[in-house]
């Protein structure tokens, strides 16, 4: 788990996308951290890792290729990658730097060198031209982004056809309900004088009451308020839009006095009754029109006899459709009734009838189970070569470049990628025994990690610009090392580990730091700050909170409940974590060769005063006073041994002591014991030992 973590920071492993205002989740990312961490775990050589990053989907099964299945979240080092989004006019754009990224993290990563400087010419320094840029960024741009089943054919295939009869039926029931909904409104076009009529009443009554309500007219009416309301929003809008239709209201309204409340005024009122009963009848014959094609359409379909084509869909003139798309099957028609009333005023027979088709596939879902999990994943996509983007320009382009291998990197008679996309003859390019760059990139990571240096001190730079290594024979020897044990990541931990530099003592002597005060040649062992998942897991550790599950969902750091490995926290390109962000966790947008160290009062802040902080030293606190000990020089002892990993000197017990006996100095809004104070400073100190 801790080395997957180092390999995160390379794979610049993220759960979602930062290029966008509503950012693109990877609900199934964790998969290729389980993936790293279950490769680590059971040693999985090296030269596999490489190549099931790059090309798992393509490996055969019956050539000791093991399971595709288990293969496929590997491709999460490329698929979990930024997506680029295009402004209006620019995909191509954001296409070539979804492959710069790619090629980037690639050459970096696995091969120490910055073949992207070669994106709008050849690298000024390293033997690195646009043309194997071009070459790499082809195979990534013949390569699509997928979502990979992680099961059995028979069980994606039974699971999509469950699916399949779901979707049917929820059609079923949109069309079902659209047609209800349509029906029951077409039944309110016989009521639409009425409608206008109190509309009409109601503009007049305001006239003289300008408090009277909506609600009220509809009910003494006895209509349905939200059509009443509707209805009113049409007719406002009809002042500008100007319907034919309603060309009667509109002079009607224009020759009576705005001023004046009309509606007592019986030659006003039998004026407004005939405009309104004109418009009703419009729209009854439009309706019965419409229904009258429905029937006959529906006539010809039973009559048809077997083996018979079916008959053309009759369509209405166009003025008659129009119409009624205005006023009946529009979301704002007037006669288009809100969801919620819709339910409310459908007869219980048609109500029954739409709740049996819920029901149905209520079933289906339950009887399709949960889906199959996915990994997100590549795969071949269309096959083309890219032409070189003259000075990095997509709509700039020279000759093409065949997709392949830097040309530094491969023997003189190499021939162009020519299997599908290439990924696969890419992958065993790189994991090539005899590839100089794989395992000596790979053996330096591992160096860094333990010592926190490299041997070569820019990890992802092995060209003219990186540095050079301290000492070139010793990575030499390691690597060939590596190679011989198989590439095992284990047995490189091992010799490392075993070897006298790498258990050196970081004692101070003056007459080294005078020749090399940098300790470049390391003459002794470096002390070095925790990372942010190191510190955090080893205070849930020595408090006795940490939960030792291997793999599953991330979880989110914000909840102070979480007591997961840091490895285990949920990792947002869009929005990093403020505790991840605060201790220098890398940008997970682009691949890290290395922690940068900062010292900001923030930090300390956090340990001071934090839900998380203040949770953990009352559980060291009630560990410490819930062993069986005999006073509390004992329990101070022991809490120095849990978090220090030594004992505590006598000044330090005599801190301890007047801390203990005196009570802290702390505001009322301290609420913890003096106990539980002592366990918060002890665990802030910056002595804090992490044993991994």
């Amino acid at each position: 788990e801790r080395w997957a973590r180092h390999w995160l920071d390379v794979a610049r492993y993220g759960e979602d996308q930062a290029h966008t205002f509503q950012a693109r989740l990877y609900p199934s990312g964790y998969r290729y951290r389980d993936w790293v961490v279950d490769a680590f775990n059971r040693d999985l050589p090296f030269d596999r890792f490489v190549v099931e990053q790059i090309a798992g989907d393509l490996l055969d099964d019956s050539a000791g290729g093991g399971d595709r299945i288990d293969r496929l979240p590997a491709l999460g080092f490329f698929a979990l990658g930024p997506v680029y989004y295009a402004d209006a006019g620019c995909a191509m754009k954001a296409k070539t730097d979804e492959y710069d990224d790619r090629v980037d993290t690639l050459s970096r990563g696995f091969l120490g060198l910055t073949v992207s400087c070669a994106r709008c010419h050849d690298h000024k320094f390293d033997p690195i031209s646009s043309r194997d840029y071009y070459a790499l960024a082809g195979i990534f741009a013949s390569s699509d982004y997928c979502e990979a089943p992680l099961a059995p054919a028979d069980i994606v295939a039974r699971y999509d056809a469950a699916q399949a009869n779901v979707k049917q039926a929820e059609e079923r029931l949109k069309e079902a309900r659209a047609l209800e909904a349509r029906k029951l409104g077409e039944s309110f076009a016989p009521q639409t004088a009425k409608y206008l009529l109190a509309l009409w009443k109601f503009d007049n009554r305001r006239k003289a009451e300008p408090s009277a309500a909506l609600a009220d007219v509809a009910k003494q009416a006895e209509l349905q308020e939200p059509l009443l309301a509707r209805w009113q929003r049409h007719l406002a809008a009809d002042r500008e839009a100007k319907h034919p239709l309603f060309a009667p209201w509109r002079d009607l309204l224009a020759r009576q006095d705005p001023a004046k409340d009309l509606s007592n005024d019986a030659a006003a009122l039998a004026e407004a009754e005939q405009a309104a009963a004109a418009i009703e009848a419009t729209i009854v014959a439009a309706i019965g029109k419409r229904r009258a094609l429905e029937d006959e359409f529906a006539a010809r379909l039973a009559a048809l006899k077997e083996g018979e084509a079916k008959p053309g869909k009759p369509e209405l003139d166009k003025e008659t459709a129009e119409l009624l798309k205005q006023l009946v099957d529009d979301r704002k028609a007037p006669l288009a009734l809100p969801k919620e009333q819709f339910e409310k005023l459908l007869a219980e027979d048609r109500r029954q009838a739409l709740a049996g088709i819920q029901m149905e596939i209520d079933a289906l879902k339950q009887a399709a189970g949960d889906k199959y999990p996915i990994a997100h994943s590549l795969t071949e996509g269309k096959i083309a070569n890219l032409k070189i983007h003259l000075r990095g320009n997509h709509a700039d382009l020279g000759e093409e470049a065949p997709r392949g291998f830097p040309a530094v990197l491969s023997p003189p008679d190499a021939k162009p990628f020519e299997h599908g996309s290439g990924r696969l003859e890419l992958a065993r390019a790189i994991a090539d025994r005899n590839n100089p760059l794989t395992a000596r990139v790979f053996v330096n990571r591992v160096w860094q990690q333990h010592f926190g240096r490299g041997i070569v001190g820019t990890p992802s730079n092995f060209g003219l610009l990186g540095e050079r290594p301290t000492h070139p024979e010793l990575l030499d020897h390691l690597a060939k090392r590596f190679i011989a044990s198989g590439w095992s990541v284990k047995q490189l931990h091992r010799e490392i580990m075993l070897s006298a530099t790498y258990r050196a003592a970081s004692t101070f002597q003056a007459a080294n730091y005078e020749r090399d005060p940098d300790n470049r040649l390391l003459w002794r062992m470096n002390r070095r700050r925790l990372d942010v998942e190191a510190w955090r897991d080893a205070v849930l550790a020595v408090c006795g909170n940490a939960e030792q599950t291997i793999g599953g969902p991330s979880l989110s750091l914000d909840d102070a409940n979480n007591r997961r490995r840091t490895l285990y926290a949920a990792v947002s390109r869009h929005e990093l974590n403020p505790t991840l962000r605060l201790f220098d966790f890398p940008d997970p947008n682009l691949t890290s060769e290395r922690r940068v160290i900062t010292t900001v009062p923030m930090q300390q802040l956090f340990v001071l005063n934090s839900e998380f902080m203040v949770r953990q030293a009352k559980a060291l606190a009630a560990r410490v006073l819930n062993e069986t000990l005999a006073d509390d020089d004992a329990r101070v002892e022991r809490a120095y041994r849990w978090v220090l990993g030594r004992a505590p000197h006598e000044h330090e017990r005599q801190l301890a002591r007047d801390f203990l006996s005196g009570g802290p100095s702390a505001s009322a809004e301290v609420k913890l014991s003096p106990w539980e104070q002592y366990a918060q400073a002890l665990l802030s100190t910056n002595e804090f030992v992490f044993v991994d």
